[in-house]
């Protein structure tokens, strides 16, 4: 399956990760490690490019992982959408390298994923969940008018580095 969407104003674009794409995903990852540690769990279980194909890579039926590229051939983070088609439900997870943030280009991205979720999958609803401290990720569901739901009490506190950090849910409901 092909799916590319560009990100307007950008010079970015959003495209499948492909299994040519593994050593320069793996390369991102470890260049942002230190700073991916502090935001995103099991990032230590990813010790190799085995690791990374297995647990990033692999687009299924109802999830898709996307790298986002700047001036086609730089990657510089990655997106995962996946859909419920019992509840009509979509969710995110992405992050991106340290030195691009600030720069709307997630914003972008995760707009343009959510477009997508409601027009090409029909999704009801799309669902963005951030760590209490994750103030930048937490600030583009915010940007893009997302509802924010308060603290799950869905998912328990996980432990990260040291402390409990508790998941905030974002979510958009389609209009009609």
């Amino acid at each position: 399956m092909a799916v590319l969407l560009n990100i307007p104003n950008k010079n970015a674009h959003l495209e499948l990760i492909q299994p040519e794409h593994i050593d320069q995903l793996y390369e991102l990852l470890e260049s942002n490690r230190d700073y991916l540690q502090r935001n995103i769990p099991g990032i230590d279980a990813i010790r190799t490019r085995e690791d990374l194909q297995k647990r990033w890579t692999v687009s299924k039926e109802n999830s898709l992982h996307f790298g986002l590229w700047l001036n086609k051939n730089q990657l510089i983070g990655r997106c995962r959408l996946t859909r419920n088609p019992e509840t009509g439900c979509a969710d995110f997870g992405y992050w991106l390298d340290e030195s691009f943030q600030g720069q709307g280009l997630m914003t972008a991205a995760v707009e343009a994923l959510t477009k997508f979720a409601f027009e090409q999958w029909n999704a009801n609803r799309v669902e963005i969940h951030c760590g209490d401290s994750n103030l930048r990720s937490r600030g583009i569901p915010e940007r893009l008018g997302f509802c924010n739901e308060g603290i799950s009490s869905k998912y328990p506190p996980i432990e990260l580095n040291g402390r409990l950090v508790q998941s905030i849910v974002y979510s958009k409901i389609r209009s009609m």
